[in-house]
């Protein structure tokens, strides 16, 4: 089983409970590291503490990989415990709430987290799906350290703190500028490096929301800037489609181009589903010079004089580029096309904001 807490124990530095001291390290940069996972009771009152080598060793193989779950478990009386590692921070130093220390097959480590378990949902790892965990800590980058980024389309930023060598081995710090290559990304999705020109501190107060990449890379969303407000955007554009296949039982999909605000001149793809009598859903998704925007769609139609005529709404869900973070409820909509589906006319009208 793939087991979601190794994503949060792998973001989790630092939690502690009340027997916890503030701790600071430094000359963290590219750090090995490995974590014990010990499962204690079963959802909804479960809990899993976290143990971490962090500031002790650099998990050496010698004392790591002779390591069994199995009798760790036995031995420390857990339902489950979870070998996670060996990972690298990414980091230059980093403070917050730690417990004891002990011993596990001669590795040392220390308690560095205590995770409620409340469903067996939370026991499954999803990559790209946001987790927020009970977490206080600072985090310092030094300047013109590179630094890497996941971009999602509803303009939230997330940043790599640890990188795994679990799924593969071979991962090293200097392959990561060119990670973005290997990533099954989602829809929208964009990976960056870049080089800070001034240094950066992450701070977590209570909570932090991070992620997983496909490669078991964990980052932590960024703060949206302050001054970094999106603007409103009026829509109002027109396009001519045809339909170009049937992706499944009940679908349609019509491509087509639009000129009009805010995007100019691009493409467009849709793809619709015929649900109730008269009624349609579906998905759009608009490519122009400067980014795409996509989104969801709800119509009904109605069948007269050779045509079909569709009217409903649209909502812009994400984007990418000039686009990214773009969102919009209840455009309205409007698809005319002959029944034979080459001749259509579209109409998109309303107001978003990027």
């Amino acid at each position: 089983m793939l087991i979601a807490v190794c994503g949060i124990a792998a973001a989790t530095l630092i939690t502690g409970g009340a027997s916890a001291k503030v701790r600071a390290i430094s000359g963290i940069h590219d750090a090995r590291y490995c974590e014990i996972l010990e499962l204690k009771g079963s959802p909804p009152d479960a809990k899993v503490v976290v143990w971490n080598t962090l500031g002790l060793n650099d998990c050496p193989r010698a004392k790591w990989d002779p390591l069994d779950a199995s009798e760790l478990a036995d031995k420390l009386g857990a339902t489950l415990v979870i070998l996670n590692g060996p990972r690298h921070f990414l980091m230059d130093a980093a403070s917050g709430r730690t417990g004891r220390v002990e011993r596990f097959g001669g590795l040392r480590m220390r308690r560095v987290a205590a995770i409620p378990i409340g469903s067996p949902a939370q026991l499954v790892r999803t990559p790209y799906t946001e987790r927020t965990i009970a977490r206080t800590n600072d985090w310092r980058w030094k300047k013109r350290r590179w630094v890497f980024e996941l971009l999602a389309p509803d303009g939230a930023n997330y940043l790599m703190q640890s990188y795994s060598q679990e799924l593969d081995p071979g991962l090293t710090i200097r392959r990561l500028k060119r990670l973005g290559k290997r990533l099954d990304l989602p829809k929208g999705w964009e990976y960056r490096a870049r080089r800070l020109k001034r240094g950066l501190t992450l701070r977590a107060r209570g909570e932090a929301t991070i992620i997983q990449d496909d490669l078991q890379n964990t980052y932590q969303r960024l703060p949206r800037k302050k001054g970094d407000k999106r603007e409103s955007h009026r829509v109002d554009l027109e396009g001519v489609t045809r339909t170009t296949g049937a992706p499944g039982p009940g679908m349609l999909e019509d491509e087509g181009t639009i000129t009009g605000r805010p995007f100019g001149p691009g493409t467009v793809d849709i793809i619709v589903s015929f649900g109730d009598p008269g009624t349609v859903t579906g998905t759009f998704e608009i490519d122009a010079a400067k980014g795409s925007a996509f989104g969801t769609l709800a119509m009904t139609y109605t069948i007269a004089a050779g045509e079909i005529e569709f009217t409903g709404t649209a909502s812009f869900t994400g984007g990418t580029g000039k686009y990214r973070g773009i969102r919009g409820k209840d455009l309205a909509a409007t698809d005319r096309n002959t029944l034979d589906g080459q001749n259509g006319r579209l109409t998109l009208k309303g107001i978003t904001r990027y």
